[in-house]
């Protein structure tokens, strides 16, 4: 058999589509129908007479023709991959695009006061955002990188520190605890209505008060679980409960005195934000760009 361009660009949208787990979502990532990819790979595999794919109306899975064509191709196109990431040193500044999947408190505290200035420092480099608190396969919907609190990085990724540890803190409304008392021992808490939410992982949050010996892990009540912080924070100020969140997130509102400290003497410290991308030999210069933009104080502070 003669390999020509159609049969190598079938053969990297069938590494895509296995990366991806099914044809809907490769296509989604690649901007394409998924009957086109289809229509790729049902050419490709005549051409090889084999199958490549188990398909059913709901899933596909690969062959055992499948997944050994996947191992001797998927480290050829990741080096091909590396071999372009290579280019970038003969270049005047990074090219290409950076997609990024981050949790909403990174993207308020650490990317949205960056972003523009990066933007304007590397008019070359594309980037794409998606704000997502829930924890998802970063490789298999396309994105280079993600970033989440340190200590919660998936296995087998690289991680890269972006910034120093956090305050957590309690906060309430002047409001709500007027009407209710200002708890004096992390004890109180579980007497009072509190917003809970819910992490990455599908689990309810536990409040951490505290450092070391003396740290407090509380399951708190409530009747109100909310899947968003700044929607958590909103109906503290309106005096819907008492609320566990970064301190850097209610600065604003701590000054504005919508909101006060509970507890001020049980702040906990936890991990501060990191990156995590798959390893290779090479980090595209694009993606090391950014990363390392994160990490530079923001201008004016």
């Amino acid at each position: 058999m003669v390999s020509t361009r159609a049969d190598l660009a079938d053969l990297e949208t069938f590494v895509a589509i296995a990366r991806a787990g099914g044809f809907r979502r490769a296509a989604a990532l690649r901007g394409v129908s998924g009957s086109a990819l289809s229509h790729s790979i049902r050419g490709l595999e005549a051409r090889l007479g084999v199958r490549l794919f188990h398909r059913t109306s709901r899933s596909i899975s690969l062959t055992a023709a499948g997944e050994v064509l996947l191992a001797e191709l998927e480290p050829r196109f990741l080096g091909i991959q590396a071999a372009m990431d290579l280019l970038d040193s003969f270049r005047s500044g990074p090219t290409g695009r950076v997609r990024v999947t981050t949790l909403r408190d990174a993207a308020e505290l650490l990317i949205a006061p960056r972003l523009h200035s990066f933007r304007k420092s590397y008019p070359d480099v594309e980037v794409e955002v998606s704000v997502e608190d829930r924890f998802i396969d970063m490789v298999a919907e396309g994105f280079d990188a993600g970033i989440r609190y340190g200590g919660t990085v998936p296995e087998g990724m690289i991680a890269s520190r972006l910034t120093s540890e956090l305050e957590w803190i309690v906060v309430g409304s002047p409001a709500y605890l007027n009407e209710r008392g200002r708890p004096a021992r992390p004890e109180d808490l579980l007497t009072h209505e509190c917003i809970r939410i819910r992490t990455g992982t599908d689990h309810l949050c536990k409040w951490e008060l505290g450092d070391g010996d003396r740290m407090v892990s509380l399951d708190v009540p409530g009747l109100l679980t909310l899947g968003d912080s700044e929607l958590s924070i909103r109906m503290a100020e309106e005096g819907g409960g008492l609320f566990y969140c970064l301190q850097a997130r209610v600065e604003d509102k701590l000054a504005a005195g919508s909101l006060e400290v509970v507890l001020p003497d049980w702040t906990s410290t936890g991990p501060g934000f990191h990156a995590y991308y798959v390893s290779h030999r090479q980090v595209p210069s694009a993606l090391r760009t950014f990363l390392d933009y994160l990490k530079a104080p923001v201008a004016g502070d």
